[in-house]
């Protein structure tokens, strides 16, 4: 039986995986406990902060898919590794940026060395778990993401208020470059590589994903950019994301305009996260259990949007942390729950580049949240209509999970080249977002 198998996979991949996905929100997101001394030490506006923060989102949106298909064409091992590595060197770089044009470059070239990192991961668990199992690994996989906010918050901000914002960078760099030679050596390509499967796992665990997949289109490239699924699941995840990142990255600095210390302000913001982490890992093992995705990922969603547009008029430091507890479980849970939604509608190369092509998307609401919520605070004085205005595009995106959850488009549904690739093998040339 292939339970045996999918058991030891979920055992050996995802607390290596989420470990690395650990240090890679670590290090793209430690610069918003950086800022609260950073800023005023080399000239940053709200404005400029928030350029800044979100010019990361820039290069990862246009290196991602390109890294994807080296990611398939040179193996998830040997590639997670290069990502690895150059995004360490870069993260500990970011030590050296004397004003806003160095902090420009630096975010940007961190995002192009990082891109295609997490929807890599996303496709790589694909080819190892079906579909029920796969949404319990995702959302424990992603529950690594508020996770490392919830631990990175006061542990960033100790390393602030004792060595200054510069040693934030350099200290917490330095475990991707660790963890880069542990996935060298660790991490299989693919099924029949792991040495920790018997060979009855590794034939059961291949023929159940198999058996699987023979729903699924294999759409030609072309095809599969132009399928109306994916053009709707690129405009669901920009929106999520303008939402997510518009929070993710402005947090510790909501939180210290509460009129806390810059201590207290690194142990409040890790509770938003903390909560989130918990939140997703309960939402997904209801998800799993009941075998229903499509509400999994509308309802986080409302709840978000309610949440920040509430939180705008809160009236006191407790019910805004509470709403930004909520607004963090929603942002984490609806990202998560999107990459279980559908089924991935084709394989082989298109689904390497049309995942990616998603995620790429993404990122550019990761550019569009921050520098907006920077935008609007520089003109308003406050957060309070910069927290309102990321209400819409979550509620917008969660909406749109009615649509993208319903199965395979129009392509799909035409019978284009419906032979099946098996999830469990691995093709030359293609890769994920």
């Amino acid at each position: 039986m292939h339970a045996n198998a999918t058991r030891k996979a979920a055992g050996r991949l995802v607390p290596l995986l989420g470990l690395c996905f650990f240090v890679s929100i670590l290090d793209r997101t430690n610069v918003s406990i950086a800022a609260l001394e950073m800023n005023a030490d080399i000239g940053l506006s709200a404005t400029a902060y928030g350029l800044g923060a979100g010019v990361f989102f820039l290069g990862y949106f246009l290196f991602e898919v390109p890294s994807n298909l080296a990611l398939e064409r040179f193996g998830a091992r040997r590639w997670i590794f290069r990502i690895m590595v150059t995004w360490g060197l870069l993260a500990a770089a970011m030590a050296l940026v004397q004003g806003p044009t160095s902090f420009y470059v630096l975010r940007f070239l961190l995002g192009a060395a990082e891109a295609g990192f997490f929807p890599g991961v996303v496709h790589y668990l694909h080819q190892w778990f079906g579909r029920r199992e796969y949404a319990k690994v995702l959302a424990a996989l992603s529950a690594f993401g508020p996770a490392a906010n919830a631990l990175g918050a006061p542990l960033s901000t100790t390393i602030l208020t004792n060595l200054g914002w510069h040693w934030v960078y350099v200290l917490e760099a330095l475990p991707a470059l660790v963890l880069a030679v542990v996935v060298l050596r660790a991490l299989p390509d693919r099924v029949a590589d792991a040495r920790w499967l018997s060979e009855a796992d590794k034939q059961a665990l291949t023929a159940h994903l198999a058996a699987e997949d023979t729903v699924s289109a294999h759409v030609p490239l072309r095809q599969a950019l132009r399928e109306r699924q994916t053009v709707l699941m690129c405009v669901q995840y920009l929106l999520i994301m303008t939402s997510s990142y518009g929070l993710v990255l402005w947090l510790p600095q909501v939180v210290q305009a509460l009129g806390v210390s810059t201590t207290a302000t690194g142990w409040l913001s890790a509770i938003p996260f903390a909560v989130a982490a918990v939140g997703m890992v309960l939402w997904g093992r209801h998800s799993t259990r009941t075998d229903e995705q499509r509400w999994h990922a509308v309802v986080p969603c409302v709840l978000g949007a309610a949440a920040f547009a509430l939180g705008a008029v809160a009236g006191t430091p407790l019910l805004s942390m509470v709403l930004l507890s909520v607004a963090a479980f929603a942002v984490y849970t609806g990202a998560s729950a999107f990459w279980a939604l559908p089924r991935l509608f084709v394989t082989g190369t298109a689904a390497a580049a049309a995942t990616a092509l998603t995620n790429s998307f993404g990122n550019l609401g990761g550019f569009v949240g921050p520098y907006l919520t920077g935008y609007v605070r520089d003109a308003t004085g406050s957060f309070t209509l910069a927290l309102a205005l990321l209400a819409v595009p979550l509620l917008a995106g969660g909406s749109m999970a009615l649509v993208t959850g319903r199965g395979p488009g129009r392509g799909a549904r035409a019978g284009i080249d419906r032979t099946a690739v098996p999830t469990g093998t691995t093709t030359t040339t293609g890769g994920l977002s």
